[in-house]
Order: structure tokens, then C-alpha cells, then sequence
């Protein structure tokens, strides 16, 4: 309880005794208030209420308020928390990322509440920041550990002057650049295992697969930030053997800059066929 919830309680209780003191008058006795009836207007417990009037009606703290427990599950890894905010990195789930490779077993609530407590290690604004390192280089892994994947839209143009829209699937792999793409009418869940089905015929299959949030792959993630996967792609993950990965949200080091090269590179997709024939042309 803050020192704001404990000013409440204690109002609380103290305009109940004023009012029951008015009514009783000259007869009230604050030693023998009726605690069912305080428990009546305050609608706090009478076991409470007890404790609260062997301090004379006043709302103390805590006998452990202020004191923390001397070691802690972050203990050993807020040093890598202290690191990351000096960079001007303070978004929880990035950094509790960086906790888990490290060893860390805890959840992202206790991951918040050190960031909120020590924002005072943040580079003041307009002040120069510990280098992050080149956030334009091609995000690269060891072979056969990591494919991304994701899907484009291109316009088709067929041969009676019309158009229609189609999904593109592409995947890349994150050692030596290799990609492949499918031409589907749909980005639908089908399409999705389809083309990777063709795209690990050809590639081989990864360790584990990165891309974003999309619905046939992830419902929603948890309260401590993990996805829940959808059933169907989880069944899929299981039968082929590979992992997935998400993304983080407006992250281009490891999600965008790459699949750019295989959706919006002009001089080598502006114009290809697909399996009727027709002329694909980028959209845009």
C-alpha cells in the first residue's frame, strides 16, 4: 500500500468515527467502537479493523515497507538492464530479450518495475548516446539457423486489359541470402504452409523460422508477452520440426530492410510471369 492509498483508508475511517461519534454523543467511546458497524461504513473488514484499532484508529505502513529482499531473480542481470538504458534502450520487451539469452528466469512484470524505478540512467534528451552499433547492415545468422518470411501483394495484369490482385510469399535465409517466392490468389493459412512447404523443398529446413505477428501464425501473446500460437501452425511447426520466432515491432534491423530486397527491388521483380503466363507488376 502507497502513502496515497493509506491517506484514503485513513480518511475513510476517520469520517465513519466522526459520524458515529456524532450520533452516540457524550456516550462514545473510542475503545469500545462496534467494529461490525465501522465494517458497515467503511466496508472494510472487521479483521482489519481490528489490527487498525490496536493503533488507535490510525492507518500505519507495513512493518516491511522499503525493505527489499536482499537477492532477488533479477539479481546478477540488472547490470545488463543498467547497460541497455544508458544506450536509451527502455522497452521492456526488447530488453527482457536480452535477459533470456542471458540465463534469466523471471517474468517481464519484475523486468517493468526496474525500468520505471532506475529511468534516471536515460541519456537526457538532445544529448549524444552510447553507440548502438550500424542498425542499417543486413541482420545475418549462422547457416541453416534462420529463414524470414512474409507476404506481398502485386497487381497482375492479364492479357484482356484487366488486373487482379495477387499475394506474394517470399523467404529469404539470413546466411547467404538465398530466397524464394510463390505467387498465390490469397495470403490464407493454405497458401502459408503451401509455400513454405515448396520454400524448405528448396531451401531446407531452419531452425527456426522469423516473421511477424500475422494471424494464421499467432492468436495473441500472454501477459508476460509470449505468443500463443495458433492451433494449426503449431501442429505444422511440430510435424516439419522447425521453430518460429516474431518479430520485434518497428524494428527494421530485423524486419523489413531484408524482405525489401525480395518485394521492392525493381531491376529484378518489377516485371516476372507467374504459372498462368501473366505479367506481375510490383504495386507501387
Amino acid at each position: 500500500m502507497n502513502e496515497q492509498e493509506r491517506n484514503d483508508l485513513q480518511s475513510t475511517i476517520t469520517h465513519a468515527l466522526e459520524e458515529m461519534k456524532a450520533e452516540a454523543g457524550a456516550s462514545f467511546d473510542l475503545e469500545k467502537v462496534n467494529l461490525s458497524e465501522l465494517q458497515r461504513r467503511t466496508g472494510i473488514s472487521r479483521k482489519r479493523l481490528r489490527k487498525i484499532k490496536e493503533d488507535g484508529f490510525v492507518v500505519k505502513p507495513h512493518k516491511l515497507s522499503g525493505i527489499t529482499k536482499a537477492k532477488t531473480v533479477l539479481t546478477g542481470f540488472t547490470g545488463i538492464i543498467d547497460n541497455l538504458l544508458s544506450k536509451g534502450v527502455k522497452n521492456s520487451s526488447v530488453i527482457k530479450e536480452q535477459l533470456d539469452d542471458a540465463g534469466y528466469k523471471g517474468g517481464i512484470t519484475r523486468v517493468k518495475d526496474y525500468i520505471k524505478a532506475h529511468l534516471d540512467l536515460l541519456p537526457a534528451k538532445r544529448h549524444l548516446v552510447s553507440p548502438q552499433g550500424n542498425r542499417g547492415r543486413r541482420y545475418t545468422t549462422d547457416p541453416g539457423v534462420c529463414y524470414q518470411m512474409d507476404w506481398g501483394f502485386v497487381n497482375v495484369e492479364t492479357d484482356v486489359d484487366t488486373s487482379y490482385r495477387a499475394s506474394c510469399f517470399a523467404m529469404i535465409c539470413h546466411h547467404c541470402g538465398e530466397r524464394f517466392t510463390e505467387y498465390f490468389p490469397n495470403a490464407k493459412q493454405e497458401n502459408l504452409f503451401i509455400g513454405m512447404i515448396h520454400a524448405f523443398e528448396r531451401m531446407g529446413v531452419p531452425k527456426y523460422i522469423l516473421t511477424d505477428n500475422m494471424k494464421s501464425v499467432v492468436k495473441e501473446r500472454d501477459s508476460e508477452g509470449h505468443p500463443i500460437w495458433n492451433n494449426e501452425y503449431a501442429n505444422f511447426m511440430k510435424a516439419v520440426g522447425f521453430e518460429t520466432k516474431l518479430c520485434k515491432p518497428r524494428h527494421p534491423f530485423t524486419k523489413g530492410a531484408v524482405l525489401s530486397e525480395v518485394f521492392y527491388y525493381p531491376h529484378i521483380f518489377r516485371k516476372v510471369r507467374c504459372c498462368a503466363g501473366h505479367v506481375l507488376k510490383m504495386c507501387g
